[in-house]
């Protein structure tokens, strides 16, 4: 529905210039306004973002009297049914995307599961790895305490006994 600038305004209760000036504030002008002749036409978008920013309801416009048969199509029962066979058509591809997906799901969670069952073994060995460590560390703690409640004069043999690189 293509309407003028003019009918915007008078329907919306405002003048021209307000119309003009809202366009060029919402930016509509390249994309949804066109020139025709002498007279600017806004399409639906336009309207409905001018109504919007105005804060106004715009009543649609409707045709008067009833709808003539020859402007609704005729359903036969040929076109009812290739409808029907279409839609039971894109129901069978969505229900084939559905279970891909579902498997495709699955193999990402059982993957998921692999890789974490990994990094938690990653995570025993570390620790195991951290508490022989600090096993080792104790050790030398006390080796280093044992050497210094010795006298100075016995200390650089007895430090070579128990800190020389084959003691554990």
């Amino acid at each position: 529905m293509a309407v003028t600038k003019r009918e915007v305004a008078d329907q919306l209760g405002v003048a021209k210039q307000t119309v003009v000036n809202y366009i060029d504030r919402l930016g509509l002008a390249p994309e949804h306004v066109k020139r025709v002749g002498k007279t600017d036409v806004l399409d639906d978008f336009a309207v409905s973002a001018l109504a919007d920013a105005l804060g106004k309801n715009i009543p649609l416009r409707t045709t008067p009297g009833p709808v003539p048969e020859e402007a609704v199509p005729a359903i036969t029962p040929d076109t009812r049914d290739s409808v029907i066979s279409a839609l039971n058509g894109r129901i069978a591809d969505l229900k084939e995307q559905n279970d891909r997906l579902v498997s495709e799901l699955a193999e990402l969670r059982a993957s998921r599961e692999r890789e974490l069952g990994e990094l938690r073994d990653q995570l025993a060995a570390a620790n195991d790895r951290a508490a022989r460590l600090a096993d080792r560390v104790a050790g030398i703690a006390e080796r280093q305490q044992a050497m210094s409640a010795l006298p100075w004069w016995k200390r650089s043999v007895f430090a070579t006994k128990l800190l020389c690189a084959g003691s554990e």
